[in-house]
């Protein structure tokens, strides 16, 4: 914990006000595992590999999963270094092959959107492509991340709902566990448990302490460059309103090199 406010904090932490200046309320910030996929009114599960976006952000679905949840036959020809795959049902034919940006559907081209992709033993094929092929129209609940197939023509709410959070655009520094910044509490944050990589100081007016938070925007070297997630688990002085101090596990001159950076922050427990 910095600047030495400990004590004062942990004995009127309870009698502060939430003020906050934040936004709406919104779904939870989406990784790539958060997008689900929903055929009518069922969810699908996917056992091992998931589906993710791709580098043209659309998304990517193992393809044996979904065929069988879908009730369509799925055979698969190896080529050299590609795979072959054909989807069949009543007499409908659709091929895709990994790495080419080309299907047929009964026979006829159908340039996609993405390329099919082999990963890891697994064949995903972009979804919006693959319904558009088998003429299952696809609806996209952006609020909750849902891809929804309507399999059966009728439109379905989403049987799956994504936690709420809430969004603050503020700024952020950076802070060490020195005993020049922390005193008498070097390395330890406002409950006394050790810093670490994922602790941040906050004004507990607006994000209250023990608030789990998701940080982008960014940009420094020894953090996770995609975003953070991250808990309020320290206070400071100078750590007022929408502003954040981020510990780093480096030297005070290094940490001075973040500077002031504008962030968003995801409350994600409210």
């Amino acid at each position: 914990m910095r600047r030495f406010t400990k004590l004062f904090l942990l004995s009127s932490v309870v009698l502060l006000s939430y003020f906050t200046s934040v936004s709406s309320i919104h779904a939870a910030p989406p990784s790539a595992n958060d997008v689900k996929v929903q055929i009518n009114e069922q969810l699908v599960t996917f056992p091992d590999a998931q589906p993710f976006l791709d580098s043209n952000h659309l998304l990517q679905i193992p393809v044996r999963t979904l065929s069988q949840k879908l009730n369509y036959e799925i055979n698969w020809e190896h080529k050299e270094q590609s795979i072959n795959i054909t989807i069949a049902k009543s007499g409908h034919t659709v091929s895709f092959t990994t790495g080419t940006s080309i299907a047929t559907t009964n026979g006829n081209p159908l340039i996609l959107d993405s390329a099919p992709q082999l990963i890891n033993g697994t064949t995903y094929v972009p979804l919006r492509d693959l319904a558009d092929a088998l003429g299952i129209r696809l609806q996209w609940d952006a609020q909750n991340h849902i891809a929804i197939l309507n399999q059966d023509g009728k439109y379905h709410a989403p049987s799956w709902y994504a936690p709420s959070y809430k969004v603050i655009d503020g700024t952020a520094t950076a802070y060490t566990g020195s005993s020049a910044e922390n005193g008498g509490y070097a390395g330890k944050d406002f409950f006394g448990n050790p810093l670490a990589v994922g602790s941040i100081s906050v004004d507990p007016n607006i994000i209250p302490l023990g608030s789990k938070v998701y940080i982008e925007g960014y940009n420094y070297d020894g953090l996770p460059s995609d975003g953070l997630y991250a808990t309020a688990t320290d206070t400071g002085n100078a750590v007022k309103g929408n502003k954040i101090d981020i510990y780093v596990p480096d030297n005070a001159i290094k940490a001075a090199q973040f500077g002031i950076q504008q962030v968003k922050i995801y409350i994600l427990n409210n």
